[in-house]
């Protein structure tokens, strides 16, 4: 017979037993009507979504000593810049560049675009970068140079301030 011993309750102060949180990957989950096209030219295979989403596809790598190492597909998250988000893609191993989602979405789900053209939004929303909300549109100087004005601005919010003092 088992002797069964009974472990009195935690005194009320004592905290329970903190469990570790492992870091999970970010797993692209399939949407309904999503379709994905694969982006060429990248130092690595990167596939994109007309939903605006960018995944690295599950790869499988052989080994040196032999076996093979499966790696599943993972989601990159983007960030924003400038209010429109941006994912890293590689180059080659050990270098990323910045690249602009919207851009990435165009290129692959949009007819081919005219010289000169930069992706519009639709229904102005910057980060809304769905393939039904794009379009090409002629990039003109001013606005080349609105957004500049815009950007200088942001980073010196109060240099006209500053002049003004100077005065």
């Amino acid at each position: 017979m088992k002797d069964e011993t009974v472990h009195p309750p935690a005194a009320s102060g004592a905290k329970p037993a903190r469990r570790k949180r492992r870091r999970r990957r970010r797993r692209p989950d399939e949407r309904p009507g999503e379709t994905w096209r694969a982006l060429d030219g990248w130092g690595t295979p990167y596939d994109v979504s007309d939903l605006g989403r960018v995944r690295k596809p599950a790869v499988a790598v052989e080994r040196r000593r032999g076996g093979t190492q499966h790696y599943a597909a993972q989601l990159l998250l983007p960030y924003l810049r400038n209010g429109t988000p941006v994912v890293q893609l590689a180059v080659r191993p050990g270098r990323h560049r910045a690249v602009r989602v919207a851009r990435l979405v165009a290129s692959l789900f949009l007819p081919p675009p005219p010289p000169g053209a930069v992706p519009a939004f639709l229904n102005g929303d910057r980060r809304d970068v769905r393939a039904a909300n794009l379009a090409w549109s002629p990039a003109t100087r001013s606005c080349i140079a609105e957004e500049s004005h815009a950007e200088s601005a942001e980073s010196k919010p109060h240099a006209e301030f500053a002049e003004a003092a100077e005065n």
